[in-house]
């Protein structure tokens, strides 16, 4: 792994440059467009020109600021600093790889576990249980000024990544960051109806598809379950409608692991979470993917039904430990 640079450095490259370029990991959700929203917002109020280059946002974060989100490549062609934030993995930039690169100083902030990081600059901490909770010591490094909207930015990642402080990476200095944003006059309220009780109609569908056609194994500690092309296409979905089925999953009682398989055009992607002590980390890096000790990722590049076979193997010896 590379050396973390420490995140006072971080801070300082960037409030110093005069163009920026943040990029949230493929499929962003709330901690990622969360963390650029705030960081671009603290950015530009310094006045360094910036631009958030996403995926489209899920619609039940729409209530973050997102003035600086764009899908114009050619906003700035050879910025000062690019930044992928939250992001683990080179790959995850996809097709805005060629952006990033264009950065004349690449810098990675992330709290994933990986080994390797990219960029000139990198700062990992996977013991901070969001990306949020980094950008917030960039901030605070920096000396700007927390607003409501960058408070709102931020404390909705710490939220979604912490299970609302339900997860096990919840830790003493989320609470700690979650009452100094609460202080700033967040709107937790606006936060939490648009996070749990505005759900889709097409989400609910595609999560009661899902769960209709669960599995359990391993004495009722394993559940697995999946979408096919076809499910998506006749219920009209995309990924922003099924991100929370893996968590329905593993809640069921008696379920220690769960996984979910959903058929995509570039491979099989595979969620997976567990409760106490099971690591479905080490199963997604035998498939490639990555993610953290109890929340981990992968996309397989074969048939579903191969792609199922494996991971509810893997499950079952992982729990038979």
């Amino acid at each position: 792994m590379k050396t973390n640079t420490d995140l006072k450095t971080i801070s300082e490259t960037l409030f110093n440059a005069k163009t920026a370029l943040l990029f949230p990991h493929k499929n962003p959700d709330g901690d990622s467009v969360g963390a650029c929203s705030a960081l671009s917002l603290a950015l530009r109020a310094e006045g360094v020109e910036c631009y958030v280059y996403a995926d489209e946002v899920p619609k039940y974060l729409h209530f973050i600021n997102r003035e600086a989100f764009t899908k114009n490549w050619n906003k700035i062609p050879n910025p000062d600093v690019c930044v992928a934030v939250d992001c683990n993995e080179y790959e995850r930039l996809q097709e805005r790889s060629v952006l990033f690169d264009a950065g004349k100083t690449k810098i990675c902030i992330d709290h994933h576990e990986h080994d390797t990081g990219f960029g000139d600059l990198y700062y990992i901490d996977p013991k901070a249980a969001a990306a949020c909770e980094l950008v917030y010591e960039v901030l605070k490094y920096a000396g700007a000024k927390i607003t409501r909207d960058i408070a709102n930015a931020l404390y909705t990642g710490i939220v979604t990544d912490t299970g609302s402080f339900r997860y096990s990476n919840t830790r003493s200095e989320s609470y700690q960051m979650a009452k100094e944003l609460f202080d700033t006059g967040v709107d937790h309220t606006k936060i939490m109806v648009n996070l749990y009780n505005n759900k889709d109609l097409k989400k609910v569908r595609c999560e009661n598809k899902a769960i209709a056609r669960v599995i359990l194994f391993a004495e009722g500690k394993g559940a697995i379950s999946y979408m096919t092309s076809g499910d998506m296409g006749s219920l009209d979905a995309h990924p922003q409608h099924t991100d929370e089925i893996i968590d329905r999953l593993r809640d069921i009682d008696g379920v220690e692991m769960a996984a979910y398989l959903e058929e995509r055009e570039d491979g099989i992607k595979v969620s997976m979470r567990s409760k106490t002590d099971s690591s479905v980390l080490e199963i997604c890096q035998r498939n490639g993917g990555g993610g953290h000790v109890k929340s981990a990722g992968c996309t397989m590049h074969t048939t579903l039904e191969n792609a199922f076979a494996i991971i509810k193997e893997e499950m079952e010896e992982t729990l038979r430990k």
